[in-house]
């Protein structure tokens, strides 16, 4: 598999915020307006295109896609966790004809500044894979994506975009290039449990030994209004176990009962999904 690795200048971070997330909710109240793009394989607004593509089902009927989001130099988006100010994607397929369980994978992200606030996310160009499941003899995959993409100032981005199965050879490199920057998620990197420390300032994370040699990174997403810094990571190799420090979460007492773990050791990476978090 390959990796992605990206550095970003701080830009104003906590200031953003406010308005990335008004402008979100405002662009996703609004069935037509200039950021909404009419049904097409393809979309493009200020520091960013997007392309979606979609295969012919095999004989099982799965189908397999991928997602483009081509950022032009100086932009960035944002990963699944994104952090404390980032805007994570939102992807839903609902009115996808003759297509269900569409589920997509994101690559290797990376840690950037934004003011005095740490983001993860992507400052290239990224290719998500999508796999999903024929219904029907006629398959055409809609996607509503709407996204953060940020410069000097954030823009979010809502875009409808529909693709129907083509096997040409472009669509086919294109998926297969998103496939190969997916994590894995079977191997040696696998994480077991977690729990919180003693103030809850932070998720000790226990992994299934033996790893040879030290992790590289590591990155938790627990759902909505949590955020994970860098982990500490043991340097003699011999780690069964890392701390992730808590950033920020959201209001009221409710703890996520499952992460998942995304850990990464040189050119490997691995995602344990739905990783149980112990009650306290």
């Amino acid at each position: 598999m390959s990796r992605r690795f990206c550095t970003c200048a701080p830009t104003e971070g906590l200031g953003r915020l406010a308005m990335m997330v008004t402008s979100a909710l405002l662009a996703l109240s609004l069935a037509s307006g200039p950021a909404l793009a009419r049904e097409t394989e393809r979309y493009r607004q200020e520091g960013v295109a997007l392309h979606l593509v979609a295969l012919p089902p095999d004989a099982g009927g799965k189908i397999r896609g991928a997602l483009s989001i081509e950022l032009d130099p100086g932009w960035k988006t944002y990963w699944i966790a994104p952090g404390p100010v980032g805007l994570a994607p939102q992807f839903d397929t609902s009115k996808s004809s003759d297509v269900d369980n569409v589920r997509f994978a994101f690559p290797v992200p990376s840690r950037f500044s934004e003011g005095e606030a740490q983001s993860i996310g992507y400052v290239q160009t990224v290719e998500l894979p999508i796999a999903a499941q024929a219904s029907g003899q006629v398959p055409v995959l809609q996607l509503n994506a709407v996204l953060g993409v940020c410069r000097e100032l954030c823009v979010p981005v809502q875009a409808e975009l529909a693709a129907g199965p083509k096997p040409g050879l472009s669509d086919r490199a294109l998926v297969a290039r998103a496939e190969a920057a997916a994590p894995d998620t079977s191997g040696p990197l696998k994480a077991s449990g977690a729990r919180w420390d003693a103030d809850e300032a932070a998720l000790i994370v226990d992994l299934v030994p033996p790893i040879a040699g030290p992790l590289t990174d590591g990155f938790v997403s627990a759902g909505d209004g949590w955020s994970f810094g860098a982990p500490s990571l043991p340097e003699d190799g011999q780690t069964k176990s890392i701390v992730f420090p808590v950033l920020s979460r959201p209001t009221g007492d409710k703890r996520p009962v499952s992460a998942d773990i995304l850990l990464t050791q040189n050119e490997r990476a691995q995602l344990s999904r739905a990783v149980p978090i112990a009650p306290r």
